[in-house]
């Protein structure tokens, strides 16, 4: 029983783009000697080949996914629902287009915390409103300081920071370090903050504290301290 014509077709341009691109590469300095070594090239392109058709049929099918969602919550208009489709447009990197959603799913359940949360983060994330973003984390704060397992402090530190409140973002490191425990995380924005104060001195301090942090911080901590310290090396010479 033979192919179906769509499937014939489907295969011969997967070979024939295979065979075009394995030239291709062939040419490449470094890399080039790899795929003109006989059939072992032409079968390294075809397992890139295969990998980005499938990962492209992925993306392709969750989009699709993300679309009906979305049609599907903005049918409803609820707070609950505008806040659902709000978190969806946050969670694909929509921050500007969820604002207003989340803005009027908290104005229309004012006691919900889940709902105020990412309102805050995404005013975060679009930028340009930081005071608006650290109103709404400070609304979450001031009934559970712990929300979200400490996130909330965490990001309204970036907040403080983005609106230039040094000496506000500096309490509330102190205020998630008392909670949480010193992080590298943690000890990095003190540094950063205490930088952009204007105290150097105190600054290198807490940055020769971010590398050891990540050294005694348990499993994986090898790879986790080289890219710490590459992040503060980073944060030295750029801020």
């Amino acid at each position: 029983m033979g192919y179906p014509p769509h499937r014939m077709a489907r295969l011969l341009i997967f070979f024939v783009s295979v065979f075009i691109l394995t030239g291709f590469l062939a040419q490449l300095p470094l890399v080039g000697a790899l795929f003109r070594i006989p059939f072992l090239g032409f079968w390294f392109t075809a397992l890139l080949v295969s990998a980005v058709a499938a990962k492209l049929g992925t993306e392709a099918v969750d989009a699709g996914a993300r679309r009906r969602l979305e049609r599907s919550l903005g049918a409803v208009d609820t707070p609950h629902h505008k806040g659902k489709l709000g978190a969806l447009l946050l969670s694909q990197g929509k921050a500007r287009r969820a604002i207003p959603l989340l803005a009027a799913a908290s104005a229309g359940d004012p006691t919900s915390l889940e709902l105020r949360y990412p309102l805050g983060e995404a005013r975060l994330r679009a930028g340009g409103d930081p005071e608006g973003a650290l109103e709404a984390l400070d609304s979450v704060l001031r009934e559970d300081e712990e929300y979200a397992y400490g996130g909330a402090m965490l990001r309204s530190v970036v907040a403080s920071r983005a609106a230039g409140q040094w000496e506000g973002a500096l309490e509330r490191v102190k205020r998630l370090e008392r909670n949480h425990g010193v992080t590298p995380e943690s000890a990095m924005l003190r540094a950063r903050t205490l930088r952009s104060a204007g105290e150097a001195e105190a600054a290198g301090r807490a940055f020769d504290e971010v590398a050891p942090l990540a050294a005694a911080s348990g499993r994986g901590a090898a790879s986790r301290t080289w890219t710490w310290r590459l992040r503060t090396m980073l944060a030295r010479t750029f801020g």
